[in-house]
């Protein structure tokens, strides 16, 4: 009941142009699987930048950062995350291969469908800003950002029909959100049916 609640302030808010529309035309993939990869990776950015907005009573929606990495998680880290999902009845091999899909990192490219605009920053940028004023040196840089999203690699069940991705949203030196998406395969395309926070 609330994922279809906000899923409709969501589609609201598209509807009533608070945001800015934004689509890349031309998107061109390898295959039919990469298609499906960065069809994860736009539902899931989007979802939980629009839910984190949403919830700090943000009604306009600028531009999205992504990190144009995917997050080096270290055996600690991928632990860490994983304890969460210890009660969430999530099948082992989806987890077990989000394991292993990110003892690795892989960078990412410009394919992603959003509904906004997108701006992507390499690690070497990042790591140019001072960490005390970080956030401070990062909206100078993307005055018309919402804060910065990173991802972990995708981890799927044999048939590629579930999904487990992790999210993070930073938008200031004590804000951030850390989440796991689980997303279900349909005719539609890729469904989110579980949002778990990793905080």
């Amino acid at each position: 009941m609330k994922t279809a609640a906000i899923f409709t302030i969501i589609t609201f808010a598209l509807i009533c142009g608070c945001a800015k529309p934004y689509s890349e035309h031309d998107l061109r993939y390898e295959d039919e699987r990469e298609k499906e990869e960065y069809a994860i990776y736009s539902h899931s950015i989007e979802y939980v930048y629009l839910r984190n907005l949403l919830s700090h009573n943000k009604r306009e929606v600028k531009s999205i950062v992504v990190i144009s990495q995917t997050d080096e998680l270290n055996e600690y880290w991928r632990d860490k995350f994983v304890d969460h999902l210890e009660n969430e009845s999530i099948q082992e091999e989806v987890i077990e291969a989000w394991r292993m899909e990110n003892e690795s990192t892989s960078l990412l490219q410009r394919k992603f469908d959003f509904e906004y605009e997108y701006h992507m920053v390499t690690r070497a940028e990042l790591d140019e800003y001072q960490s005390e004023s970080f956030f401070s040196e990062f909206y100078k840089r993307y005055p018309d950002s919402n804060g910065l999203i990173s991802v972990s690699r995708i981890g799927y069940d044999k048939t590629r029909n579930t999904a487990l991705i992790h999210v993070i949203h930073s938008y200031g030196t004590l804000g951030a959100n850390y989440y796991f998406i689980v997303l279900q395969k349909s005719t539609g395309g890729w469904d989110i049916v579980r949002r778990i926070s990793t905080e």
